[in-house]
């Protein structure tokens, strides 16, 4: 009886310690993100949650390098791109108005080379950025429904056979063909005087 208690107890604790490696609740900094604090903003987390803050609004002469450089964090998922995945998180954006931007990074190489997805104005962007410059875009039409003082979104990113679809609090977002992703890191960014609360990454498959 006490070994089948014990074995009971070793299946249920592994089950606990892999459900924890796919699954990001940023109680500690168990994948490593990056944390630092610049004169353009802060990304750390605090009170279980990532928080980046953005103090630039800059946007003469800014290219998307330095945006994503500005304030961002990014991690390495412990997943296999080339297999496929389903990322889930939720972002929470204090009075998201104006210019205020915060996007996905995917496919992380270093701040020069990696896939952006933001929505701006209207629409929401998937930028392919290589050595610092745009070498490939796509946008979809998709208005953000923001609330009184602040938004909140369940963000969803799916990636198979090379189409990538983000879908925001369950509505298509943006859909995209042919985009191969080899690197496992991800990441978050802001800018344009904003804040964003970002929690539970979660790797579905």
């Amino acid at each position: 009886m006490k070994k089948l208690l014990f074995l009971f107890a070793f299946v249920f604790g592994m089950i606990t310690i892999a459900h924890a490696q796919v699954k990001e609740t940023f109680d500690s900094n168990s994948w490593q993100w990056t944390e630092y604090s610049a004169d353009m903003g802060r990304a750390y987390i605090i009170e279980g949650v990532m928080r980046l803050e953005s103090k630039s609004d800059n946007y003469n002469n800014t290219s998307l390098a330095d945006m994503v450089g500005s304030v961002a964090t990014h991690s390495f998922l412990p997943m296999d791109p080339a297999k496929g995945f389903d990322l889930k998180c939720t972002a929470t954006l204090e009075k998201f108005e104006g210019k205020k931007m915060f996007g996905i990074i995917l496919d992380y190489v270093d701040d020069m080379n990696c896939l952006v997805f933001m929505i701006k104005g209207d629409c929401a962007w998937l930028y392919k950025m290589k050595e610092g410059k745009i070498v490939g875009q796509q946008k979809n039409q998709f208005k953000l429904q923001k609330g009184k003082k602040s938004t909140n979104l369940d963000i969803q990113v799916i990636y198979q056979g090379g189409e990538l679809e983000f879908r925001v609090n369950d509505v298509q977002a943006l859909m995209c063909k042919y985009v191969p992703i080899t690197s496992n890191g991800f990441g978050f960014f802001a800018f344009g005087k904003c804040k964003v609360d970002f929690d539970d990454v979660e790797i579905v498959n």
